[in-house]
């Protein structure tokens, strides 16, 4: 609210801030729950420019211990810029005969660490309970690339929030956390003593990226156990197919009025799909334009001046009536029209147009 320069978007709301250079952004906190934020330059928030959102506030279920944030992250030990020129290399992909394929992330982070999956070096993450009582685990995926399959050996999560929204608790087995996901679990510490496996699993389709790393994993360990690895691996969950789960229920419905939402031919913006074979460039269209914004003069300074002349690539739409519901209703875009993944390795999706 009144806080659009702080959204964080260079070329839109603000020039990008320059090497050595530092910008505090401030914002009012409208909503509570888990969040995360990153770098909207290029694809520098693969080299780690990314941190956790915490806004307290209450829970649809009692519990006892908030554990805090718990981000599960894919990693590239290249960095993102040599990654990015390799993946735009059509006569060098990192997958024989598909230009700008994705290499797989070498390897995935729990709470910024892990084992080492190609020798020594590393450890890994530890998430201490408390026998007899309930545990808030907020889980975060701020990955580039990998979605993937959570679960915890032993245990169940009971799911009680969601992307900024709770929702009516219910227990699961596992969860899919796609890239961006958040969900806040309830872990009750109810089993013996010990140390037990939290598993990460990515789909064996390949659907939501793949790992170096076979066996992604962190430690859960009961206070009072010893400091020894788990001995049971425990069952591998079920394949997700990357799909999340749509049956969420939120604590406070919120519904719009459909008539709000009924749709104007003259007024749709077409989305369409451009690929450049020969440069290894995908281009989503909005409005035949794929959005290309000026650094040294964001979009938001136009409106701060008064000036309607917006480039066209800067893809801007006017609202002329405040009262006006502006609604973005695009189709589904399969995954697989981008090599099935839509973020780091889209080439001018994930990483040129933000």
């Amino acid at each position: 609210m009144n806080s659009n320069i702080n959204d964080g978007v260079s070329g839109v709301t603000e020039c990008p801030i320059p090497p050595k250079g530092r910008k505090t952004y401030t914002f009012l906190a409208t909503q509570y729950g888990t969040s995360w934020y990153h770098s909207h330059y290029s694809a520098q928030y693969a080299n780690g420019i990314t941190g956790s959102i915490l806004i307290r506030g209450p829970s649809s279920l009692p519990y006892d211990i908030d554990l805090g944030v718990f981000p599960i992250s894919d990693w590239y030990y290249g960095s993102a810029d040599n990654l990015f020129a390799r993946v735009n290399n059509p006569n060098n992909p990192f997958i024989p005969g598909f230009p700008g394929s994705p290499p797989p992330s070498s390897n995935i982070f729990l709470n910024g660490t892990n084992i080492n999956p190609n020798g020594t070096g590393g450890d890994y993450a530890k998430v201490v309970l408390t026998p007899g009582k309930r545990h808030l685990l907020r889980l975060i995926n701020p990955s580039v690339d990998n979605g993937f399959t959570v679960s915890i050996v032993g245990h169940t999560m009971t799911v009680v929030a969601n992307d900024f929204v709770p929702v009516n608790a219910y227990t699961a087995h596992y969860l899919h956390l796609g890239i961006g996901a958040r969900y806040d679990v309830t872990i009750d510490a109810s089993q013996p003593i010990g140390n037990y496996w939290f598993n990460v699993t990515l789909s064996k389709t390949g659907g939501c990226g793949a790992s170096n790393n076979p066996h992604p994993a962190a430690i859960v360990r009961y206070a009072g156990a010893g400091d020894t690895n788990p001995t049971d691996p425990g069952v591998e969950p079920p394949d997700t197919f990357c799909a999340d789960n749509t049956d969420l229920v939120p604590i406070v419905p919120r519904q719009a009025p459909r008539e709000k939402f009924t749709g104007i031919g003259e007024q749709s913006l077409a989305v369409t799909l451009a690929v450049d074979a020969a440069a290894s460039k995908v281009f989503w269209k909005v409005n035949n334009t794929a959005i290309d914004v000026v650094w040294e003069k964001p979009t938001l300074e136009f409106i701060r001046e008064g000036n309607t002349s917006y480039p066209a690539a800067s893809n801007v739409l006017t609202i002329p009536d405040e009262s006006e519901v502006c609604t973005y209703l695009p189709t589904y875009l399969p995954t697989y029209l981008c090599c099935g993944h839509p973020w780091f390795f889209c080439p001018m999706v994930g990483w040129l147009l933000t």
